[in-house]
């Protein structure tokens, strides 16, 4: 998995081996964005900006992404070729989950840059992206993400449990013990 989060300090890189057992992390990496790279995000991120700064930088990205996933893997002494997909948030510039009105309708928006296609191309794995959109065209809002994951990771018939996400918006997950 590759993650950019909204505190825009870096890729973070997590090597999971996954079977009918369960899962194992085998290398985690957090790779800090250049000076210059984290001020352009800045610039794009829910403000006035030009399109072609956000198409460069939807490039960009991508290359910073396949770069860390192949240095976590050196790393970690994991053949890159072993790996069977990649899951990649993108970087997310806008994000508008109560629909407004606009043009004549009620839409609500995101927006997360960093093209899958690119970065399936650097690395010649499958990639899996655009998971807030995909929430949103559900119905879902698009954020937060984790809770689910959370849910599907820490849940327990005798415990309960608080997950606490960290990041440049903070969650909390309350999953009481038996919960479904």
């Amino acid at each position: 998995g590759i993650m950019s989060g909204t505190s825009l300090d870096g890729v973070d890189v997590a090597l999971i081996d996954i079977d009918d057992d369960g899962f194992d992390t085998v290398g985690f990496h957090s790779t800090p964005y250049p000076a210059p790279l984290r001020a352009a995000l800045l610039a794009v991120s829910n403000c006035d900006t030009h399109t072609r700064e956000i198409s460069r930088l939807n490039f960009v990205l991508p290359e910073l992404y396949a770069e860390a996933f192949f240095d976590t893997c050196k790393k970690f002494k994991i053949d890159p070729g072993s790996v069977q997909l990649i899951g990649c948030h993108g970087q997310t510039i806008y994000h508008e989950s109560e629909a407004v009105e606009f043009l004549g309708r009620k839409v609500a928006s995101t927006l997360q840059i960093g093209d899958g296609s690119v970065l399936a191309k650097r690395t010649q794995i499958p990639v899996i992206n655009d998971f807030r959109p995909a929430d949103m065209a559900v119905g879902g809002k698009g954020a937060p993400l984790v809770p689910f994951v959370d849910y599907l990771l820490f849940k327990s018939a005798e415990a309960g449990r608080v997950a606490l996400n960290i990041g440049g918006i903070a969650n909390v997950t309350i999953l009481p013990a038996g919960c479904s």
